[in-house]
């Protein structure tokens, strides 16, 4: 079977990269691949993918490095979730986080939507979730109000709050969306990746409507920062976990760390 060279160098720039997080020469990366490449050969290669703009130099005399387009490209083909990941161990989750330099959540799996509304003696108000219930106090027109609202989720009725001023109901949502993130470490990474208002959204479980798939990159992330979404199983409880970070951290090596702690 003939090996295409460009494709097989460029994977090697990459797990190098991937590996030390450092630039790597042609010599180096020659001791490195699996087939013997001249050196001189490789050389001819990198000004070709650099030509490409598959690889970039940061110094003159330096080595090679991915660009982040071809990190992008790399973990679209690399990266396959098959809803099998199951984590018990928060600790050794939190060491891998750090580890990795990756912003974590998980949270309850489900969407939350208003199925009932019960008036307790015009005292309260209970507004059902499913399993879960949020309490206020009582008042005719605020109840009036949302019985018509009935049918719509968590997060549309927590846009409503904000619209119409319903500030004790906000409050009491945003509460029950606390409750629900069963993990959330290194929030460091996340406001290095954001430095404006969605630095709020990545912090909330509704951050997970941003994904149209399993990964993300531009624009939800700005250039050089993606994240993934994958069902697990959190310590027996059905769970979504959203990690993100550079495109240069190694998010196969993470998530096969986590599979073989299982």
């Amino acid at each position: 079977m003939k090996v295409d060279k460009r494709d097989l160098i460029l994977e090697s720039i990459i797990q190098a990269y991937l590996e030390a997080n450092e630039p790597i020469g042609s010599s180096e990366l020659g001791t490195r691949m699996s087939i013997s490449i001249p050196a001189s050969t490789i050389r001819v290669y990198f000004k070709k993918l650099s030509d490409e703009g598959a690889i970039t130099q940061l110094h003159i005399s330096g080595g090679r490095i991915p660009t982040a387009n071809t990190m992008r490209m790399y973990w679209q083909d690399r990266l396959k979730f098959d809803g099998d990941l199951r984590i018990n161990n928060a600790e050794f989750l939190n060491y891998l986080v750090y580890e990795f330099g990756l912003y974590c959540m998980i949270f309850g799996a489900g969407k939350l939507v208003l199925s009932e509304i019960l008036n307790v003696s015009d005292r309260f108000l209970i507004l059902v979730f499913g399993d879960e219930n949020i309490v206020l106090k009582f008042n005719p027109k605020v109840e009036k109000f949302l019985r018509n609202l009935i049918g719509m989720s968590l997060e549309e009725l927590d846009r409503v709050s904000i619209q119409v001023g319903l500030s004790e109901l906000r409050a009491k949502i945003k509460e029950l969306k606390r409750y629900r993130i069963y993990f959330q470490e290194n929030e460091k990474v996340a406001f290095e990746m954001f430095s404006d208002e969605r630095i709020k959204s990545v912090l909330d479980p509704s951050f997970e409507h941003y994904f149209r798939s399993n990964l993300a990159f531009s624009p939800v992330f700005d250039a050089g920062y993606m994240g993934f979404k994958t069902d697990i199983l959190y310590k027996g409880k059905s769970a979504v976990m959203i990690c993100a970070g550079s495109v240069y951290s190694d998010y196969e090596k993470f998530i096969n760390s986590i599979k073989e702690a299982a």
